[in-house]
């Protein structure tokens, strides 16, 4: 998906005559890392330190962690994206009002795609907190966004439409 986009932005920005020559041109820039360089820059810019991407060590750590399993086997059939993001924001990785404060050691790894069969008791995601007080809540809204069914679901594509 992520090489897709940017050979859109790379042919869009007249930088390529084709999208295929676009698509090579995004990957030869991850191969030979400038588009890594470019990505540290851009964190340097916004404030942040680059070197944290080289050393994970330096990013903010959650102290708490909560497995979100399936209740069944079965295939993964939908994961609800809205349901996944409201939960990220109760734990404190959004905002409701400007003013709110982001907490950027907390979120949501997600460990199972669509389609994909699970175990019962399988971790379908974890949940990554600095503070308890609404975890329960965020950890029952995970495991709402997340359908078991007995039938491995079609397969769908990627990009289902590009627009413009």
């Amino acid at each position: 998906m992520s090489i897709e986009l940017a050979a859109r932005m790379i042919f869009l920005g007249k930088k390529a005559a084709t999208l295929d020559d676009a698509r090579r041109t995004a990957e030869k820039h991850l191969v030979d890392l400038s588009a890594y360089k470019k990505l540290k820059q851009v964190v340097a810019a916004q404030g942040g330190n680059p070197q944290a991407l080289d050393k994970f060590e330096l990013l903010p750590n959650a102290t708490g962690m909560r497995e979100i399993a399936s209740p069944r086997a079965g295939y993964v059939s939908l994961i609800n994206a809205q349901d996944i993001g409201a939960a990220s924001n109760l734990i404190g990785a959004g905002r409701d009002k400007k003013e709110d404060a982001i907490d950027p050691a907390v979120g949501i790894i997600l460990e199972v795609k669509t389609g994909e069969k699970v175990d019962a008791g399988s971790v379908l995601c974890r949940l990554y907190y600095t503070r308890e007080d609404r975890v329960e809540e965020a950890a029952e809204m995970v495991e709402d966004a997340f359908r078991i069914s007995g039938q491995k679901p079609d397969e769908r594509e990627l990009i289902l439409e590009v627009v413009g």
